[in-house]
Parts: C-alpha cells; sequence; structure tokens
C-alpha cells in the first residue's frame, strides 16, 4: 500500500479511530490479565462493586450536560459554546471536589463512602472532557487516549512487581488513568477559563437539555451495572463470584468494541450535518464486526481464559457465551442513541431505555436466586436484546430506513471498501 493511500486511511476518522481503539482493546487486554492476576477474584469483586456505585455516580453528578454540547455547538457554532462550556465545567467540577473533600473531613464514614466520594467527581470530570475533545479532535483524543491506557498497563506492571495487593492499590487502579485524562485533555482543549455571570444562564440550558440524556446514560450504565450491584445484596454470592462475573461481562463487552468506538465519530460528523443514512451506515458495520468479533471470542474465549487469566476465572466463559448474543443488539443502541442526543430527541432514549431495565431487573431477581452468576448473566442479555430491538425498530420507522438496510451490508458498502484499498 503507498504513502497515497495509507495517508488516506489516517485521514478517516472512522478508520483511526478503529485502529487506536484496537490498539488501546490489545493493551487493555494486557493490563486485564495484569489486574486479575495481581488482584485476585475476590479483590476484583470488591474492585468491580466499588467501580459500579462510582460510575453510576459519575453520570449522576454530570447532569448529561456534555452530552448537551453538540447540539449546542451544531445550533449556534464553536465560537457561540466552546470556551464558556469548559469554564463551566471546571467550575462546576471544582465544587464537587471541594464538597467531597469537606465531607470527608467532617463526617465519619466507613471506607467504601470515602473511596467513592472521592472517585466520583474525579471520573464525572474525566468524562467531561474526554468527550468534548473527541467531539473538537477526535484523532488527537484518541491518540492519547491510547497513550494513556499504556501508562496504565505500566502502573499496573509496577505495583505487581513492587506493592503487595491490597485494597489501597486495588482502588488505586481505578483512578489512575482517569487522573491523567484529566489533566491532559484539559490542557488540549487550549482554553483559558473565564468566570463571568452569563455562565450561570448556560448551565441553566444546558441541565434543561442534559438532564434526559443523563438519565439514558444512567440506564446504560444501569443495564450493565445494575446486576453486579444486584448480586452484591445475595449472601450467597461471594466478592470472588462478583469477581469472576465481572470479568466475563468485560470480555463480553469487547464484542462491540467497534460501535463503541465509531458513536465517538458519528457524533462528531453528525454534529456537522450528517443525516440518516450515516447512521444506517455505520450500525451495519457496527453489527457485522461485532458479529466476527463475537464468533471468535465464543471459538477461543474458554482457553484464553484458562491460559491468561488462569482457572479461577474459568467459570466466566460461560458468562460470555450467555451474554454475547444480546450484546449484539447494543450496537444499534450505542449508535441510535447518539443520533437522538444531537437531534434533541434525549427523552425518547430514556423511555425506550426504561423497557430494557424493567426487563433486566425483573429478570435478575428471578433467576439469580437460580442460576446465580450465570442468572444475572442472562438476564442481562436478554435486557440488551430488547434494548437493541426497541432502538433499531424506531430508527427504521423515522428514517424510513428498512430493518434490513441497517444489517446486511450493501453494495455501496463495497465499493467504498474497493475505492480506499485502490486509493481513489
Amino acid at each position: 500500500m503507498g504513502k497515497r493511500k495509507i495517508g488516506k486511511f489516517i485521514k478517516n476518522e472512522y478508520f483511526f479511530s478503529i485502529v487506536t481503539k484496537f490498539f488501546t482493546i490489545a493493551i487493555g487486554m494486557v493490563q486485564s490479565v495484569l489486574i486479575a492476576r495481581y488482584l485476585g477474584a475476590e479483590l476484583k469483586g470488591v474492585n468491580a462493586y466499588i467501580s459500579s456505585i462510582t460510575s453510576i455516580g459519575a453520570i449522576i453528578i454530570t447532569f448529561g450536560m456534555h452530552q448537551a454540547y453538540p447540539y449546542f455547538r451544531k445550533q449556534y457554532g464553536k465560537d457561540y459554546i466552546y470556551n464558556d462550556f469548559i469554564s463551566l465545567m471546571i467550575l462546576i467540577f471544582s465544587v464537587f471536589f471541594l464538597v467531597g473533600i469537606i465531607l470527608l473531613v467532617i463526617i465519619n464514614l466507613e471506607f467504601t463512602l470515602k473511596i467513592v466520594l472521592v472517585l466520583i467527581p474525579l471520573l464525572g470530570y474525566s468524562r467531561v472532557v474526554s468527550y468534548i475533545s473527541l467531539v473538537e479532535r477526535p484523532n488527537l483524543r484518541n491518540a492519547w487516549w491510547t497513550v494513556i491506557s499504556v501508562l496504565d498497563v505500566l502502573y499496573v506492571c509496577f505495583l505487581w512487581l513492587f506493592v503487595q495487593k491490597s485494597i489501597y492499590s486495588a482502588v488505586s487502579i481505578l483512578c489512575f488513568a482517569d487522573a491523567i485524562k484529566c489533566v491532559v485533555y484539559t490542557f488540549s482543549l487550549k482554553v483559558r477559563p473565564k468566570f463571568h455571570k452569563g455562565l450561570l444562564k448556560l448551565a441553566i440550558e444546558l441541565f434543561k437539555y442534559g438532564i434526559f440524556p443523563m438519565f439514558a446514560l444512567l440506564m446504560t450504565t444501569l443495564n450493565y451495572r445494575i446486576d453486579v450491584l444486584m448480586l452484591h445484596q445475595y449472601e450467597y454470592i461471594t466478592d470472588a463470584m462478583i469477581g469472576i462475573y465481572s470479568l466475563g461481562l468485560s470480555l463480553s463487552d469487547k464484542i462491540v468494541l467497534i460501535p463503541d468506538t465509531l458513536k465517538g465519530i458519528l457524533v462528531s460528523k453528525l454534529s456537522k450535518g450528517a443525516s440518516y443514512e450515516e447512521v444506517a451506515k455505520v450500525s451495519r458495520y457496527g453489527f457485522w464486526t461485532s458479529l466476527f468479533i463475537c464468533i471468535l471470542i465464543i471459538l477461543f474465549g474458554k482457553p484464553i481464559i484458562s491460559i491468561l487469566y488462569g482457572k479461577e476465572y474459568i467459570d466466566s466463559y460461560m458468562v460470555i457465551v450467555i451474554t454475547s448474543f444480546g450484546i449484539l443488539a447494543v450496537s444499534y443502541f450505542k449508535l441510535i442513541a447518539q443520533f437522538n442526543i444531537v437531534n434533541k430527541k434525549q427523552k425518547l432514549n430514556v423511555v425506550m431505555l426504561s423497557i430494557a431495565i424493567v426487563v433486566d431487573v425483573v429478570l435478575n431477581l428471578t433467576f439469580i436466586p437460580i442460576w446465580g452468576i450465570n442468572g444475572a448473566a442472562f438476564a442481562t442479555s436478554i435486557g440488551n436484546l430488547v434494548c437493541g430491538i426497541v432502538f433499531i425498530v424506531y430508527f427504521s420507522k423515522i428514517s424510513g430506513i428498512s430493518v434490513l438496510r441497517m444489517i446486511l451490508i450493501q453494495k455501496e458498502d463495497i465499493q467504498i471498501f474497493k475505492a480506499y484499498v485502490r486509493g481513489n
């Protein structure tokens, strides 16, 4: 492949995002193995529980305001929103950090709650600046994401070699990468914060828009995390079993790594005027790549888990198999939900996700007592399947694009691929 063809691929934001994501996933797999081996199943289960709580809390304190950014940028232009938005985020999360520190000092809390108070604002701000960087400078953001992932792996290696495992080292793993992202992405956005009275009006507008995306994102996270939280409430489900379950769920989530990557670039394109066809095209790409990865994971997952993670985690393979079929449908939700947010239809995301959450919770209550962690996996799989079906049927109806066109590879897709290969 000549320099011209290579340059054409690199300039394509979807392609560059996928390449960096694959590299990040490869690094993430190394990190996942190191963490699982270093912590062991029991401590990993504790980590999964803390991570679930902090992830939910981080979503709540953002109020979905960062998800309003693409819409405001599309409607009013970058000059209207950019500097004020980031200044507002810096101000809000500085207050959250301050409040968290004050609560730590004046209130006697158990260790888990202390950790949560510190991690929630950290993860919340990291989520915001990562999202804005993805919209404004996607290639730079993805490049830095890869670098930070490498540093994260090196940090876990350092812990394994020199630090005895404990709850403190486990928690440090949760916050290391996000702390770096907070600093790096803030500086990469090149903003000089200006605090003025107009930020209050902007905050109100963003809150009004973002509250429903926040609920939608919260429900999405609950769809992934509610089972871990529910498993923790059953006395006969040990931390080690939760650790095994969380590993299986995280590996299963790799099935939709391509749609998860493409959704950020899709948001960037939609905020700049892309149409229904862009969503349909990216959706079918996402589905087929996810199906391919799903087959590979099912075929080779068991020996890979045994070799890389150890026999302690072998039961996580069944979790992967059970959840894999449902998670294929999640690729459609991930992409169509972004379309709704950019086009100020975020309330629909909440309504449609509510259906999936109710299904998930009811099935968890029914099947966890019967099948344990496999029951939770079954509930998650069905919940994801319902979620994907609802979103794809909805989008097909409003766009006039058939469901089959959103699933099957089209002639123009093959032509586009051939043109890229030829360098045209």
